[in-house]
């Protein structure tokens, strides 16, 4: 090793918590990293749903038709069938405010996906962007509840009540009640408490992405590589 050249342990290197390519002492917050994460997971959700809704108004039932084909005896089937048509009126009774509102999910979903993902590597400067994103989404999600609650709540009825039908046939009395319980409590505040947390996690994304930490962050991984 020559004399002029420092050890390895003395050569500046990337900190822990830097993004790839970042300069020395540029540190990632951690806060941060936990805001990008959420937001991922919060677009690859959104992108998810999105795809469903839409690909149930192009006629891809099957998977809500599985749900009553698992169920055995006549009566809980001629239930099932008929929670299922509920949905499916539903279903057509909120096309015109359904298929737009997924529409915007979808594309919503995928840009979350592709901005936090970028965000996560440190390359580039989308704070603003990602910080739009996330607002819009949040307040889309909010529309869908309230504009297409029929629909949401007859799809719920279906799913847990098919649930609860399985349960009745292959449980015994003793067991099926205190998870009959515990699925009439999920039911009932499932979604709405869903909401209400994805509504204020989606606001403290927010926060932390217009913390001054994280501005610098990201204004530092945008910069182009010679004034690094």
């Amino acid at each position: 090793m020559s004399p002029s050249q420092p050890p390895p342990a003395d050569r500046e290197g990337p900190e822990p918590g830097s993004a790839p390519g970042a300069p020395p002492g540029t540190r990632r917050p951690r806060y941060l990293v936990v805001a990008l994460v959420a937001a991922l997971v919060f677009g690859a959700g959104c992108w998810t749903e999105g795809c469903g809704r839409l690909g149930l108004y192009h006629g891809q039932t099957e998977q809500h038709a599985r749900l009553t084909s698992v169920v055995e005896e006549d009566d809980h089937r001629a239930e099932a069938e008929r929670l299922y048509q509920r949905f499916v009126d539903a279903s057509d009774d909120a096309r015109g405010r359904a298929f737009p509102l997924a529409a915007a999910t979808f594309v919503l979903g995928a840009a979350l996906l592709a901005l936090a993902a970028r965000g996560l590597a440190g390359r580039s400067n989308n704070r603003s962007a990602l910080m739009q994103v996330v607002s819009a989404q949040a307040i889309v999600m909010v529309a869908s509840y309230f504009l297409t609650r029929d629909m949401l709540h007859a799809e719920a009825d279906l799913q847990y009540g098919v649930v609860l039908m399985q349960q009745r046939e292959h449980l015994p009395a003793h067991k099926h009640e205190p998870a009959a319980a515990v699925l009439g409590a999920m039911r009932r505040y499932g979604t709405p408490g869903w909401l209400v947390f994805r509504t204020v996690a989606s606001a403290l994304i927010v926060v932390a992405l217009s913390r001054p930490r994280a501005r610098d962050f990201f204004e530092t991984a945008g910069r182009p590589v010679s004034e690094r």
